[in-house]
């Protein structure tokens, strides 16, 4: 590839989104392009952001990636890609490339670029060139392909208690699988050798990169059905702990397809993962950048294998596990054979902050209460609970918001909080009676086991 990159800005956002801005050298002058990227997505198709010569062109793109790290934005994209310190706000408007942690420009070394550019950078006399990455693979996007797998998806149902997992966990018939956090995906290579990635819908999806030549190594016509996530070096997912979490990864939790496996998706389950077993090497942490970027989701088939895995995925606060029938064959619907446990469910007894309307049959009354949680004398929103309320408790939220109160304490259902300190997937349960439960009481150690700002 020509080395026509001059210059770069780009960041990762505390979310572990990803901006970057290339200025490149170009038959007529130069040209800056900008392009995003979510955690656990490929880079999206670029957007030029300018053109012209070199002056104004990395004046306006700097004015546009100072704009990306501003401090108070939902996405600030202040950490370096290669890592280190979260950087200040990028200088805005600077004809120059500055010396600063979030760019890189023609002929400095080459440790504040990411490696995957260093190839196309353009160097100065003397300077040791980057290693040129391995070939693309030959991959299928979105709109470009009528893929012919992918079309059939299997969901759970959900456990309902403790004790009817711990029942599970006693019968041969259930096998174990770790439940991961990251975006629902099948990873197919076809019979001319085409990767192409589908999600739940079976529409095709852009497949990152690295994921895409790791899955050309797998013989034509196979299947995998799995996850793509991010996470950090000890499996915790980026919904959990931010930008902290930089390996992205395929976790395949079934095999669809494969020549080895004539009867596919209806082979028995225990066949099927038995497979899959063999073919990848396994997700465990702790985990490093550059290792497999295809692995086999954690399983286990006997009592004490499962009662094993459970412990070591609740040890590093796990999302679940999935029970699966050893002997269904892959449904591709929403089946009993599959069920869930959400490990991280979880009660919390927060303040109430404020109120809003609903829409549709709630558009008249309360849709949703701002909740929080005490950090030592401050008290912080933690967000809304808007579902699960009943009608009863819907009139008596309203009651105090026609009132003018708030600052009294609600248990609401979640998955605890994410690395910004916001309430996943919340329901409301009920409120708590007047002198129940004082408010002072309702604090991120308490109530979630760890301090606030934790991952930040």
């Amino acid at each position: 590839m020509t080395r026509n990159l001059c210059g770069f800005m780009g960041g990762v956002a505390e979310s572990g989104a990803r901006f970057k801005i290339e200025i490149l050298k170009t038959a007529s002058g130069y040209a800056a392009l900008s392009s995003s990227a979510g955690g656990s997505s490929a880079w999206a198709a670029p957007t030029t952001v300018a053109e012209g010569d070199l002056a104004t062109v990395t004046k306006k793109a700097a004015t546009k990636f100072a704009g990306k790290t501003v401090p108070g934005r939902d996405r600030a994209y202040t950490r370096p890609m290669g890592g280190g310190p979260v950087a200040s706000p990028f200088p805005k408007g600077g004809t120059v490339m500055p010396d600063h942690p979030l760019c890189w420009a023609e002929g400095r070394p080459l440790d504040r670029l990411p490696a995957e550019l260093h190839h196309r950078a353009v160097l100065a006399a003397g300077q040791q060139a980057g290693t040129p990455p391995s070939p693309a693979p030959v991959v299928a996007v979105a709109g470009a392909l009528h893929p012919t797998m992918g079309q059939e998806v299997m969901l759970c149902e959900t456990i309902p208690d403790a004790a009817e997992l711990e029942l599970m966990l006693c019968l041969d018939q259930w096998m174990m699988t770790e439940k991961m956090e990251g975006d629902r995906a099948q990873l197919h290579i076809d019979e001319d050798g085409v990767v192409y990635m589908t999600n739940r819908s079976g529409g095709l999806v852009n497949c990152p990169p690295h994921i895409a030549l790791a899955m050309e190594s797998m013989p034509p016509n196979t299947s995998f059905d799995g996850e793509v996530i991010t996470v950090d070096r000890e499996g915790a997912a980026q919904l959990y702990v931010g930008g902290r979490a930089n390996i992205q990864l395929f976790v395949a939790f079934d095999l669809l397809a494969h020549p080895d496996m004539p009867d596919g998706m209806g082979a028995s389950q225990i066949r099927r993962l038995g497979l899959l077993a063999q073919l990848l090497p396994a997700f465990q942490p702790p985990l490093g950048n550059g290792g497999p970027a295809i692995r086999c989701v954690g399983h286990a088939f006997t009592e004490a294998g499962k009662r094993m895995l459970l412990a070591e995925i609740r040890q590093r606060y796990g999302e679940g596990v999935v029970m699966r029938n050893a002997a269904a064959r892959y449904e591709g619907r929403r089946s009993h054979s599959w069920q869930r446990f959400c490990d991280r469910e979880r009660t919390v007894d927060a303040v109430v902050l404020s109120y809003k309307h609903g829409t549709g049959k709630f558009a008249n009354t309360v849709g949703g209460v701002e909740v929080g949680l005490y950090d030592g004398a401050t008290l912080r929103s933690i967000g809304w609970a808007g579902s699960g309320w009943t009608d009863a408790q819907r009139g008596e939220l309203q009651a105090a918001w026609d009132d003018q109160r708030t600052g009294y304490v609600v248990v609401i259902k979640c998955y605890g909080l994410s690395f910004a300190d916001q309430v996943i997937r919340p329901s409301g349960v009920r409120i708590r009676a007047a002198g129940d439960k004082s408010p002072r009481e309702c604090r991120f150690e308490s109530e979630i086991g760890r301090s606030y700002g934790a991952f930040r």
